[in-house]
């Protein structure tokens, strides 16, 4: 019988997994002797750092394109119980329920938007899925189609600053203009508040970058409301934590990421955010059949304390050092230690203007048309997957490039 890979998510770290495994296999010249199969919830690689982007067109590659011609099995549904004693995971599909055995387990379910504890959280919106995001685009054109009219419908309010919000909050006027054109209705001058728990917008960036992200907000009139969280959300607008109250029809929650539920199946170390602590292999110390990757695993980077963070560059390469780790263990091979250290963060600010860090530091880099024409290459080609199988298969190899891929 073949030996049997499983890896549950196709996001960019189980792609990467699923191709990277393929090419090991076929490096051993085990190919006939290896199944590798991949739960996903729908059959689409999202490019999820795009999500909040004017147009949601493009933002999804259709995995059988990649998979079909490799022999990657691709299943749709959602893995819902696993249990690494007896190596069963538990899919649901449409057709019912799946029990799926394995040898190797690589676990790569991603992350998901963190819950509030609030009254009417529900209300709000996110551009965490792309489900997420088309229900906020649907929800803009439902309200162009009335131009905006109402209390609070020309009001949108973004909870947090992260890289995610900044997007968001610069972006989203474009956004909701650009369907009013579509709509025949003329461009109107929205107000956009961004609320912030932190007593500084973007404090986890260098001073200089802080300071050019808190400059960009202002020259695009964009109000700031720190040292507040939101305390509760309904169809009139949002409540904050220090009394006030905002008049909006669209309230956006970018407030941070969590690990995948199915991390809790593993009882092992884990970190504030859920996700699971491995080795340099990308190993659980308790099952060493078992490989996290993507924004499920904890990686130390350095001997600093860092470690990877949840983002799409991180998430590609250890999704080619799993997949190449997984191969190698199944059939009896030295596993490569994961060295992937760089670190760049770059943030669109809308229109004409983007910014670049580099460093733990995040020390800015670029900034203005400059750092905006660096993410535009970034998430629109280079974390794409190759449009030819063959050298996307070739770019799978775990390696560190010459010319790092910046993170988004």
């Amino acid at each position: 019988m073949k030996k049997q890979l499983l890896i549950i998510g196709g996001g960019f770290a189980g792609f990467w997994s699923a191709l990277s495994a393929v090419r090991q296999s076929q490096e051993l010249k085990k190919e006939d002797e290896l199944e590798v199969t991949v739960v996903n919830i729908n059959e689409y690689l999202t490019i999820r750092p795009r999500l909040y982007e004017v147009s949601l067109e493009g933002l999804r590659v259709g995995l059988n394109k990649y998979f079909k011609p490799l022999n990657i099995k691709l299943i749709i549904g959602k893995a819902e119980i696993i249990n690494p004693e007896k190596n069963l995971v538990t899919v649901a599909t449409e057709n019912g329920s799946r029990m799926l055995t394995y040898d190797y387990l690589i676990l790569s379910s991603g992350s998901v938007l963190k819950a509030i504890n609030i009254p009417g959280i529900e209300k709000t919106f996110n551009v965490d899925t792309f489900n997420g995001a088309k229900k906020l685009e649907d929800h803009l054109k439902q309200l162009a189609r009335k131009n905006f009219t109402g209390d609070g419908a020309t009001t949108f309010v973004i909870a947090g600053s992260g890289l995610t919000g900044l997007e968001v909050a610069t972006v989203i006027k474009e956004k909701a203009n650009k369907i009013l054109v579509d709509h025949a209705q003329k461009p109107i001058d929205f107000k956009v508040v961004l609320i912030e728990k932190a007593q500084k917008v973007g404090n986890y960036y260098s001073t200089e970058a802080q300071d050019y992200v808190i400059e960009t907000l202002n020259a695009k009139d964009i109000m700031v409301i720190t040292g507040v969280t939101l305390d509760g959300v309904s169809l009139k607008g949002a409540k904050l934590s220090d009394g006030q109250f905002i008049a909006s029809q669209t309230v956006i929650s970018t407030v941070g990421l969590v690990a995948s539920s199915l991390s809790s199946f593993f009882k092992c170390e884990k970190d504030k955010q859920g996700r699971l602590h491995v080795n340099e292999y990308l190993q659980l110390k308790e099952h060493d059949n078992v490989l996290a990757a993507g924004d499920v695993a904890n990686v130390p980077v350095d001997d600093k304390g860092n470690s990877s963070i949840m983002a799409c560059q991180f998430s590609m390469f250890l999704g080619k050092w799993a997949g190449y780790n997984a191969v190698n263990g199944l059939f009896g091979q030295a596993l490569k230690p994961y060295n992937y250290t760089d670190y760049v963060t770059c943030v669109d600010l809308g229109q004409q203007d983007g910014m670049v860090t580099t460093g733990w530091e995040r020390t800015l880099l670029s900034s203005g048309i400059e750092g905006k024409t660096i993410k535009m290459e970034v998430t629109t080609k280079l974390i794409y997957p190759a449009d030819d199988v063959q050298t996307a298969l070739e770019d799978s190899f775990p390696e560190v490039p010459n010319v790092s891929q910046s993170a988004v």
